[in-house]
């Protein structure tokens, strides 16, 4: 009886500690006016090159990373590297590079969003 009671008590303090710490509030600090323009400074920089980056880098990875595929990544040995598949992997190619540009794209634009939301904290004393 005495062990039940202990084995309970232990439970109930340890979902009371884990409910503690759970639910305490973390300290939490705002930026100064200076944070704010580390941090909008680093998404100008991102907002301008994603999507340079997005069609200069990505994009051709995007492209050998297919090829690659197509081409060498069959499972069986006898159809690797057969003309078929390497004219599909540049059919493929195109796509590949824009799908490169949109990613670039969309960074671009989430880096924009964050800018300017790091621009309006400056004023509102976030």
């Amino acid at each position: 009886m005495i062990k039940k009671i202990s084995n309970m008590i232990k439970k109930i303090s340890l979902g009371i500690s884990i409910m503690w710490f759970l639910l305490s509030p973390s300290p939490s600090f705002s930026y100064s006016v200076r944070g704010h323009l580390i941090n909008m400074g680093k998404n100008l920089v991102e907002f301008t090159f994603s999507p340079l980056y997005g069609a200069l880098i990505k994009g051709p990875k995007n492209i050998k990373n297919a090829y690659s595929y197509e081409v060498w990544g069959r499972e069986k040995p006898e159809k690797r590297g057969l003309l078929r598949y390497r004219l599909f992997a540049i059919w493929r190619a195109p796509g590949e590079e824009v799908k490169g540009i949109i990613e670039g794209l969309e960074k671009s634009i989430i880096a924009g969003a964050d800018f300017i939301k790091e621009l309006i904290s400056i004023f509102f004393s976030d």
